[in-house]
């Protein structure tokens, strides 16, 4: 049987009557080997004429030089990874990845988080500790923060949620770990972080009670130490309890009889001080502190406790201190989780909101004295005079034991008439005390 070779992209081979397309190609190993191939139409007969092979070869060429081209670029991917890889283990050898015993120490010194009090940093690393633990038991093999993937987020505050935490604090949880992480991204090289597909609980808050006159008496006379004082300064000024824990002697002035602060909670965005009249309870516990004591704070013990991070030890002791005078401080939640605060240290500012209304203080009154979240809100309340203040303050009963006498307030008339009942001449004095008392005054 007679062969003949025709020569073009690829080759046609005849046999016999019929044509073949013939070509090489290389392997992995780049040696070269033979293909051949029967050409033929479309309804799979062998092709017999050149001019159908040829337009057969061209297609089939088409293809293989597709394939051709797949495969090289498969190659190059390959390629591609491969040194990907390598690149990727020289920067983990001169930069090794962050692992999560180291992560807390790197938080804690970066930049890029936002400046908060030591109380709060604490409260970050509580929970961050209370993580790892987590991670040590049920996934040992995980050392590094880019290995914690979604799937790993997702199991842990499902366990949390086993322990019927309540919204509030299953956020707080999630926040603090999502916080982390996203501070950490960079260093930790990782692009997704992996809290931010946890969802939120939706919360329900369970506001404080207010505390009755006969129960403030109770817990206010019969306290001691430091908790008394604590729970006057809470009583009569309306500050949240890290605010009373560390309130300084430097922003009580006893002589001008006020507080003047910077609330905790809202010090980072709005640093507007309020200033809060010193009832005169207060003021006649405080006076009882010798000034040879009287340090950087009013409350040294507490204010240690509260900024070494170990603020759940004054909270219980004030629970204890409420329940030991027979104050029912929970009560049952229809939702299966932990019994519901109802009564607390922040009942005593409810109940310093609710004693000045009583007292009938104005609400732009109050609004001032126990301070805003809002910025707006801070500067349109700012312009409650001293007297109004002191007024409010001065009107809330002495549940303290203290019999102080409350100062007599006097109105800016008041003060006036005195005033002008020490000038002179006669005639002057006398068209001035008619003019403040409304009546007709005869042209000098």
């Amino acid at each position: 049987m007679k062969t003949k070779s025709i020569k073009s992209p690829g080759s046609l081979v005849v046999r016999g009557r019929n044509f073949y397309a013939f070509w090489r190609v290389k392997d992995s190993t780049g040696k070269s080997k033979a293909v051949c191939k029967a050409l033929r139409d479309e309804n799979g007969a062998a092709i017999t004429t050149k001019p159908e092979a040829e337009k057969a070869k061209a297609r089939l060429m088409e293809i293989v030089a597709k394939q051709d081209q797949v495969e090289t670029l498969r190659s190059i991917q390959h390629k591609i990874d491969d040194t990907q890889a390598d690149i990727q283990r020289l920067e983990d050898e001169k930069h090794p990845a962050l692992t999560l015993n180291q992560a807390w120490t790197a938080f804690a010194k970066s930049t890029e988080r936002h400046d908060c009090s030591k109380s709060t940093l604490r409260e970050y690393e509580h929970k961050w500790i209370a993580f790892v633990e987590w991670m040590e038991r049920e996934h040992p093999a995980i050392k590094t923060l880019c290995d914690v993937d979604k799937a790993t987020a997702k199991a842990y505050m499902e366990n949390l949620n086993c322990n019927k935490l309540a919204p509030a604090t299953f956020n707080f949880h999630l926040m603090t770990l999502k916080y982390i992480f996203s501070v950490l991204k960079d260093e930790a090289r990782f692009t997704v972080n992996p809290w931010e597909s946890v969802k939120r609980k939706k919360n329900h808050p369970n506001t404080r009670r207010d505390l009755t006159i006969d129960e403030l008496k109770k817990v206010c006379q019969s306290a001691t130490g430091e908790l008394r004082v604590l729970l006057c300064i809470g009583l009569y000024s309306g500050l949240r309890l890290g605010d009373c824990c560390t309130l300084r002697w430097c922003e009580t002035d006893l002589r001008r009889n006020q507080i003047r602060r910077v609330p905790n909670k809202t010090a980072r965005k709005n640093s507007e001080t309020i200033t809060i009249p010193i009832h005169p309870a207060l003021r006649a516990m405080l006076t009882e502190i010798p000034a040879n004591e009287r340090g950087e704070f009013i409350l040294p013990k507490t204010a240690d406790i509260y900024l070494n991070g170990s603020r759940p030890l004054i909270t219980r002791a004030v629970q204890n201190h409420f329940k030991a005078c027979g104050i029912k401080t929970t009560k049952a939640n229809t939702n299966l989780h932990r019994a519901i605060v109802e009564v607390g240290f922040h009942s005593l500012r409810h109940t310093f909101v609710s004693m000045a209304r009583e007292a009938g203080a104005a609400l732009s009154v109050v609004e001032s004295l126990v301070g805003h979240n809002s910025v707006d809100m801070t500067r349109y309340y700012s312009h409650t005079s001293e007297l109004a203040a002191s007024n409010a303050v001065n009107l809330l009963p002495a549940v303290t034991g203290y019999m102080a006498i409350i100062p007599a307030v006097r109105s800016r008339d008041e003060l006036l008439r005195e005033i002008i009942k020490g000038m002179t001449p006669k005639n002057l004095r006398d068209k001035a005390l008619a003019m403040l008392a409304g009546e007709a005054v005869l042209k000098i």
